[in-house]
């Protein structure tokens, strides 16, 4: 039996490009996870954040979409779905533009309170952005497919993740810390 992840031909022309889309914005999540996520809490670390610091940078997320998923929902429903989760998605995305100033803005305290409140505050478009892509996934892609493509999508974001943080720990291993 031949195995080909991203084998298309049995599926209709008029779905391939969101497919692929998906594909790739998840390989995408993958690179972002593997390296800014996962070594976010090590970067803390190094700076010399405290246990507290390294809780509420890693649970602020969660606190964030425990109250607003619910509101984020209603928001999604009364909005175009794709525009609801492009939007939210650029705003998401802006805040970790803002952590590469930290290093020349801040002392280690102050960049580690920084990324506190960037991750709180990145939560709150990540919240619909999370709410809405499970609407607009459904919308996307047909019953039929579904199982298929979030299985393609679970197996392309491991790849990711698994190659960026091999060579994000490789990087970081062989270089020094600033400071």
């Amino acid at each position: 039996m031949r195995f080909n992840l991203f084998k298309q031909s049995d599926i209709p022309e008029k779905y391939r490009s969101n497919f692929i889309n998906l594909y790739l914005d998840i390989a995408w999540f993958g690179v972002l996870s593997g390296t800014a996520v996962n070594f976010l809490n090590v970067y803390a670390t190094r700076l010399g954040a405290s246990g507290l610091q390294i809780g509420l940078l890693t649970a602020t997320s969660a606190i964030v979409t425990l109250f607003l998923a619910i509101p984020a929902g209603h928001w999604i429903g009364k909005r175009h779905t794709g525009k609801a989760v492009f939007w939210s998605s650029v705003l998401f995305r802006i805040g970790y533009l803002l952590w590469i100033p930290l290093p020349w803005l801040f002392d280690a305290q102050g960049q580690i309170w920084a990324l506190i409140i960037l991750t709180f505050l990145m939560a709150i478009p990540l919240t619909p952005l999370g709410v809405g892509f499970n609407a607009l996934f459904a919308e996307a892609v047909p019953d039929r497919f579904r199982a298929r493509v979030a299985g393609t999508r679970n197996i392309t974001f491991a790849i990711a993740y698994i190659l960026t943080s091999l060579i994000a720990g490789f990087i970081l291993k062989n270089t020094d810390f600033p400071g």
